[in-house]
């Protein structure tokens, strides 16, 4: 039976940028094993923000933003990034740098194959596979997500199209995070990203814990197009459907010290956000860091930033129709750049502290006092 040192079961984004920190850390040579059984580079936008690209965003091309717009019935809210950026990156060029670099690595080989079980076999893993394949491994870090999620978790729904109009009509000065839709009962919105005033990625956001039908988002495009730019044409170069779950459930303690689960399926998308790429550099970095000094792999997170996610998760669950109102006066009254590091957990209580005492505390008490966890 054939023994590597990593099997990466899965090979998205957290399990290629794992690699990518293998392969420029002491354990460069170890003996790698990839199993994903579908060839296919997927074809999504990641966004993070930061004061320079991350080392990891391949150079060629980077477009970036460096403010963000705000936009009620009655408002719009324009806030400058201070020092940070707001990066755009496609998931296709992502795979195609990081996956170049594994094709230029003779310690490394890849299988298109399927993963069925996973057991301990003394001091080794053995990995199992549907072609009925057999391998052993020290270290295993497994990326799949355990299905089925529960029906009771909040999922963000959405549907974007890079479009291509004949004529100008995108505000290329900065990015729209948020439009809001007047709904009673949900949250809902629309988000663009202006690459020219005739090019953009325009995306239509829900949050719901029920399917929603491609139909219904997709007609939500057409009507928001068509009210709110004059376009007299235009071409869909790029289409991207989703669902991202919204819930601090999936960040698991590990089991087995040597199978570790990562990505989507270890919680490392911020729940209250669906925001994941930075999370996902951050704590490969770590696990290298870790292995690096012969550590035994913890990935912990800090309990406060959980008890943040769950109160604004309850607010969603509960009475999502406030969230509008929430996210606006969050950004008003604090620094963008105050709240997006508070958002990637990287502020000390002294910080948050002086972010929360300045918005409206009526919603978070009701959830304080309703809480759940989610």
């Amino acid at each position: 039976m054939e023994t590597y040192d990593f099997v990466f079961v899965g090979a998205g984004c957290a399990g290629l940028s794992m690699i990518h920190y293998l392969l420029k850390s002491k354990m460069k040579n170890a003996k790698i094993l990839i199993l994903e059984p579908n060839p296919e580079i997927p074809n999504k936008t990641w966004c993070y923000w930061s004061e320079v690209p991350f080392d990891i965003h391949p150079p060629e091309n980077i477009i970036s933003w460096d403010s963000f717009n705000f936009i009620s019935k009655d408002k719009k809210l324009k806030k400058s990034l201070g020092k940070l950026k707001y990066y755009y990156l496609k998931s296709s060029d992502f795979f195609s740098s990081i996956l170049n670099e594994i094709s230029k690595a003779k310690n490394i080989t890849k299988l298109e194959e399927k993963v069925n079980q996973i057991t301990s076999e003394g001091l080794y893993n053995k990995v199992e596979t549907s072609s009925g394949n057999q391998f052993l491994a020290k270290t295993i870090f497994d990326s799949r997500i355990e299905e089925p999620l529960s029906p009771t978790i909040l999922k963000q729904v959405f549907l974007g199209w890079k479009i291509k109009t004949t004529n100008s009509c995108f505000d290329t000065d900065g990015v729209t995070l948020m439009n809001f839709i007047e709904s009673k009962n949900k949250f809902d919105f629309f988000y663009i990203l202006p690459f020219s005033e005739t090019e953009a990625l325009v995306e239509y956001t829900a949050y719901s814990k029920e399917s929603i039908n491609y139909d219904i988002l997709e007609t939500k495009l057409l009507e928001y197009l068509k009210s709110n730019f004059q376009i007299s044409s235009y071409e869909i170069s790029y289409s991207e459907f989703g669902s991202i779950p919204m819930t601090t459930t999936l960040s698991q303690k590990q089991i087995n010290p040597s199978i570790i689960k990562i990505g989507t399926g270890a919680g490392w998308i911020k729940a209250s956000t669906g925001y994941g790429f930075s999370s996902i550099q951050k704590k490969c970095k770590s696990i290298i860091d870790q292995l690096e000094k012969g550590k035994m792999i913890q990935i912990s997170r800090s309990t406060r930033f959980d008890f943040y996610d769950n109160i604004l998760l309850n607010i969603a669950h509960k009475w999502p129709q406030k969230l509008q109102s929430i996210f606006m006066n969050l950004f008003e009254t604090s620094s963008a750049q105050d709240v997006l590091q508070f958002l990637s957990e990287e502020t000390t209580i002294k910080e948050e502290i002086q972010i929360l005492q300045k918005v409206k505390f009526r919603p978070f008490i009701k959830s304080l006092l309703n809480y759940e966890r989610h």
